[in-house]
């Protein structure tokens, strides 16, 4: 449910600070912040799976950079922002994770008004999560799509009753009964949809049933996450 497809080869030591610079120069307004901010979590670190987020971050921002917010960039928050998630990417090992603060960042500096506590406290919030909770919440944000991107497994339903459990296995054939209903219910405590439990019998509408539970705070969540089109 990303886009990170192509993890870009990167190098190490000098090299790699070379080249992080050459791609974060290009960017208008904020390159010249973020570089900076690489190259000393690169020398610092010397951790390949950094070079590949900020090499891969690189590229987007050089497309959506008539969009970055300029006022942002010059402030201090932005360069704590680009700190912590930098720092967030070099100790993350799942996909799922860097993806994750990939799109924080973007969703936030692309931003008419960004919000750099809110996006902290994404961040954060994130840094606790399994990959699991990360799956679950995109799911959750778009169901439908979900649904179309797995080649329509649930559809709109047919029986006379379903379950959120039955759902959920469908979309994730590899998960069991028992990690449905434990991330199901660390997103409900964490207060990103408002159901308890996952195996209450209802009318089967299908993948229509998972739309509409997130409350405020897990659309806020959803928002942060969603892929920057490019």
């Amino acid at each position: 449910m990303g886009d990170m497809k192509r993890p870009i080869q990167a190098t190490t030591g000098e090299n790699a600070i070379k080249a992080v610079a050459t791609a974060l120069n290009a960017i208008p307004w904020a390159g010249g912040v973020l570089s900076d901010v690489a190259n000393w979590l690169i020398t610092e670190r010397q951790n390949n799976r950094l070079n590949d987020f900020i090499l891969d971050l690189a590229e987007k921002l050089q497309i959506l950079n008539a969009r970055i917010n300029r006022d942002f960039v010059g402030t201090e928050e932005f360069k704590d922002l680009t700190e912590d998630i930098f720092s967030k990417a070099s100790e993350a090992r799942q996909r799922e994770k860097l993806e994750a603060l990939r799109n924080i960042f973007l969703n936030t500096v692309l931003s008419n008004k960004p919000d750099y506590n809110e996006a902290i406290e994404i961040v954060e919030l994130i840094t606790r999560w399994q990959p699991r909770h990360i799956v679950l919440m995109k799911i959750l944000s778009d169901p439908v799509l979900a649904d179309e991107q797995l080649g329509r497994v649930v559809g709109d339903g047919g029986h006379f009753s379903t379950s959120i459990n039955q759902i959920l296995g469908a979309l994730l054939p590899e998960w069991d009964e028992d990690q449905i209903e434990r991330t199901w219910q660390d997103l409900y405590d964490a207060k990103i949809h408002r159901t308890p439990g996952t195996r209450t019998m209802m009318t089967d509408r299908g993948i229509h049933q998972l739309e509409n539970r997130l409350i405020e705070f897990g659309m806020k969540v959803a928002d942060y996450l969603a892929d920057q089109k490019t």
